[in-house]
């Protein structure tokens, strides 16, 4: 009987012992293979061709004659950089809009500007002419007049920006014509006044002379 007992109390210390110990761990599972990546390409052809846009509207100075579009512009080339490499999609979008815009800059601005540059080339034209410079300065005239009308052939042909550069040139040889006919017309004027001045000495001279003689007869 007591070994009955021994035996009844080491088996339970056994079952004791066996329910204490942790439980065993599971498993692990490796880790499922990453997603398969289905972001949009970069749109670096698009990148390329709104920073291109941009430099060639910077350049030629057209923001002012387009700024609500310039302005979204650069709001649009902005946020596609800032998603470039990030969200594709969504940088391939603004830069899409950046390029309609910055394309609707240069059909807008580029006649407004070749329009305000052939209108100061009138003026400084106008003011040479106006003070005979076709014939005070007839070679300088045909040049600058040569220009100008290459300008206006280039802007009539839509060619605008080599028109905004041929009147610049056009600008700076009418200034030229204007500041050197206008030299030469003051140093004419001063030529002939210094002439009627002589010719005014010499009459007073010659009459107080008369009156001299006159005056030495009585």
């Amino acid at each position: 009987m007591k070994k009955i007992v021994i035996l009844l109390m080491a088996g339970l210390a056994v079952l004791l012992v066996s329910c204490a110990s942790p439980p065993e761990q599971p498993i692990e599972e490796p880790p499922p293979p990453p997603p398969v990546d289905t972001k949009a390409p970069l749109p670096a052809k698009e990148l390329e061709e709104a920073k291109s846009l941009k430099t060639r509207v910077d350049n030629n100075e057209l923001s002012e004659f387009a700024l609500e579009d310039y302005q979204q512009a650069e709001k649009s080339l902005q946020e596609g950089e800032a998603a470039y490499s990030k969200d594709n999609a969504a940088a391939k979008k603004a830069l899409d809009a950046a390029i309609q815009s910055y394309k609707a800059v240069i059909s807008k601005a580029f006649p407004l500007k070749t329009g305000r540059s052939q209108a100061e080339v009138d003026t400084i034209k106008a003011n040479a002419e106006s003070i005979k410079a076709p014939v005070a300065m007839r070679a300088e005239y045909a040049a600058a007049k040569a220009k100008y009308d290459a300008a206006v052939a280039a802007k009539d042909a839509g060619n605008f920006e080599q028109a905004i550069s041929l009147f610049a040139e056009a600008k700076s040889l009418f200034q030229d014509v204007y500041q050197k006919t206008k030299a030469k017309k003051e140093a004419a004027e001063a030529e002939i006044k210094s002439a009627q001045d002589g010719i005014k000495d010499a009459e007073e001279k010659a009459k107080a002379a008369d009156e001299e003689i006159q005056g030495g007869g009585e």
